[in-house]
């Protein structure tokens, strides 16, 4: 059985991955103005969109429903554990988009943001929860020599890796570097994926 907040759902009539979006005049789920944790560059209407109908769509899985985003819910399941985001902008999107949902429902002084480097952390200080994200849009290892050439290790994770030890919960994105024809073509490769 495949849970999903209060509703049991059997794998083989749900397949989550199998659906179509439908329109959904609740969404959006947060608006990006009023969330202090958005970058401006992903906003749309900031950046001149000036229509919104883009935002109220959800995900209507074939043969099942799953329940609305419920960000009480989700920061009690969230409670004493870590939440990492890894990847490249996709990636950020996706922790903005979660720590928008969840922020809402936590007082001003019982949330912080802490940014080290390539790491940003959200704390849900009641919870003791964070949501965290971490920048490696390649996920392995990319040094670059004195000439400023670019090499990626594909074989080597541990300096990004030691910032994922002790995480509960990893989101990894980056398979759009890897179809980039310029990224591809450096390493010799037709193919990112082979």
């Amino acid at each position: 059985m495949l849970s999903i907040g209060e509703n049991k759902i059997d794998r083989m009539e749900c397949d989550l991955f199998s659906g179509t979006w439908v329109q959904d005049v609740s969404y959006p789920l947060f608006l990006a103005a009023q969330c202090p944790y958005i970058d401006g560059k992903s906003t749309c209407r900031q950046n001149g969109r000036p229509d919104s109908d883009y935002e109220k769509w959800r995900w209507k899985p074939s043969g099942c429903s799953i329940p609305s985003f419920n960000a009480r819910d989700m920061l009690e399941r969230l409670r004493g554990k870590r939440l990492m985001f890894v990847g490249d902008s996709i990636s950020e999107d996706q922790w903005e988009s979660m720590v928008c949902m969840l922020q809402a429902n936590i007082p001003t002084n019982r949330k912080t943001v802490i940014h080290q480097s390539s790491l940003t952390i959200f704390k849900a200080l009641d919870y003791n929860a964070s949501v965290e994200f971490f920048w490696a849009p390649f996920l392995v290892q990319m040094r670059t020599d004195g000439q400023k050439k670019r090499t990626l290790y594909l074989d080597f994770m541990e300096e990004n890796g030691i910032y994922w030890q002790g995480i509960d919960v990893l989101v990894f994105e980056s398979s759009h570097w890897w179809q980039h024809r310029s990224v591809v073509g450096q390493m010799g490769l037709n193919h990112g994926w082979r």
